[in-house]
């Protein structure tokens, strides 16, 4: 039986999403909602979301010969402009200049923090120094034909710019991880960690699940530095996401670069698939788990290396693997794990305290751990459209691009939760469709959406509650760098 498509998550990028055939003076192309577009110093395209190279190299060409223009009238670069109801967000970087369009109401800080998470895609298929050094030497050189060589470079890259509208990790700057019970992630890590002995030269080991989370990583010991950079994380996920979804059930060995790490290198990741015994998982309260998700009995595994040759090692590292978490029941857990999300409906009464009465006040909630470096996103409500998914994530993007800029400023006299000995910054904004109530403290932010009926006594009272449970909890909830 075919299993409906979620309208509450970002449909897969394909090659017939990225309609080849039209140009930037083709009506439908214009009609577009959000373009994003890479070009080189020089004006010659390099990758584009929708259309061909070939098809908007006019319009690259003047959007260079403008920020050119900019640089020498004005001595700064141009950065954005707004047209006609649509904003243009624009970000040289080196030899590569990257733009976006969008008529979505998104803040230039938005877009520009876009077109960033662009450019990290594009160095993570080609290397910063590839680009630095090709186009150094010829300026005219083909960067679209280097990204064409690269690894499944239009569904990657086409992928990200979907999911820069979906996605929480993409505001945040922090990752997700599978809730699991501390032990089960503790076992995976120390297994991955004794695999990754027989690889040359290994980098990390990353369990993850199809939704991107990650569910557990680990480093080799003596290993500096000792965590993956978010940022890496973000982007290596949408990676390997693209990657298992077209190789299926095949594993894979391809170049990857970690911009964080080092934007000049590359490594190799292998990517498989670690598989279940037949049976239940035992829950959190020992109850059997069953996944609802397609690939129901395995997660991603992904074995990253600095060696060109280590393959066959990988794979034999891959197998020992999987079958010491199947003897001792962790990769049955991990994986029914990784098929749940986080439903506010399946919370316990103590961690809303009874306000998500049968109104259903809370529609999603963010917690985010800067230090941490990951945060933890709730499921939508079902009562919420993909319309209203992207709406969400735009409004998480300008509340928290507010609360940045008000970094210092504290309001302890409004309404918001209150921790003792934590500065607090809080926000409450009413929407047409929703509200968000935004609360920054010492060491956390926590963001909820919830219907517009809702007053704002029960909203402080739902984060304060809210709040406390998921500090409780962090354990299960996050990945121990």
């Amino acid at each position: 039986m075919t299993r409906a498509r979620d309208a509450r998550a970002p449909r897969a990028w394909t090659a017939a999403h990225k309609r080849a055939r039209e140009h930037d003076e083709h009506d439908d192309w214009r009609r577009r909602r959000r373009h994003v577009l890479a070009f080189t110093s020089a004006g010659k395209p390099a990758w584009t979301r929708y259309g061909s190279t070939h098809g908007v190299s006019g319009l690259c060409a003047t959007l260079q010969a403008l920020g050119a223009v900019s640089a020498s009238a004005m001595g700064g670069e141009l950065e954005g402009a707004e047209v006609a109801g649509r904003r243009l967000a624009r970000r040289a970087s080196g030899a590569m200049t990257y733009a976006t369009s969008s008529d979505r109401g998104e803040s230039a800080a938005t877009l520009e923090k876009h077109l960033e998470w662009v450019e990290r895609g594009v160095k993570m298929l080609v290397t910063n120094a590839g680009l630095e050094t090709a186009l150094a030497k010829n300026a005219k050189f083909d960067v679209g034909r280097a990204l064409a060589t690269a690894t499944r470079a239009d569904e990657v890259l086409g992928q990200l710019a979907r999911n820069l509208s979906w996605e929480t990790c993409y505001v945040f700057d922090t990752y997700t991880a599978v809730r699991v019970r501390a032990e089960v992630r503790e076992t995976v890590a120390r297994a991955m960690v004794e695999a990754m002995k027989t690889v040359t030269k290994p980098f990390a080991c990353v369990a993850f699940g199809d939704d991107g989370r990650v569910g557990a990583y680990a480093k080799p010991r003596g290993h500096r530095p000792t965590t993956i950079a978010a940022s890496d994380l973000i982007v290596l996920m949408n990676f390997l996401r693209v990657v298992s979804r077209c190789e299926g059930d095949e594993d894979s060995f391809t170049r990857v670069c970690l911009p964080e790490f080092n934007p000049d290198g590359f490594m190799r990741a292998y990517t498989a698939r670690l598989r279940a015994r037949d049976g239940d998982a035992a829950g959190d309260e020992g109850q059997p788990v069953k996944s609802t998700r397609a690939s129901s009995g395995s997660i991603g595994i992904c074995i990253i290396t600095a060696s060109a040759d280590a393959m066959e090692e990988c794979r034999a590292a891959r197998d020992a693997l999987e079958k010491r978490l199947n003897d001792d029941g962790a990769l049955a857990q991990m994986v029914a794990a990784a098929g749940e999300s986080m439903s506010i409906a399946k919370l316990p009464s103590e961690a809303l305290g009874g306000f998500q009465d049968a109104s259903e006040p809370l529609l999603h909630f963010v917690y985010n751990r800067p230090a941490r470096h990951q945060h933890v996103s709730s499921a939508f409500s079902p009562s919420l459209n993909g319309a209203d998914v992207k709406a969400i994530t735009r409004a998480y993007a300008s509340t928290y691009t507010s609360m940045k800029e008000t970094e210092g400023v504290v309001d302890a006299s409004g309404p918001g939760p209150k921790f003792i000995g934590a500065a607090q910054r809080v926000r409450y904004e009413r929407r047409a469709r929703f509200s968000v109530l935004a609360c920054v403290g010492g060491d956390f932010e926590i963001y909820l959406t919830l219907k517009p009926s809702t007053t704002t006594t029960t909203a402080v009272a739902l984060c304060n509650r809210l709040c406390v449970w998921l500090r409780v909890h962090e354990p299960e909830l996050f990945v121990e760098e």
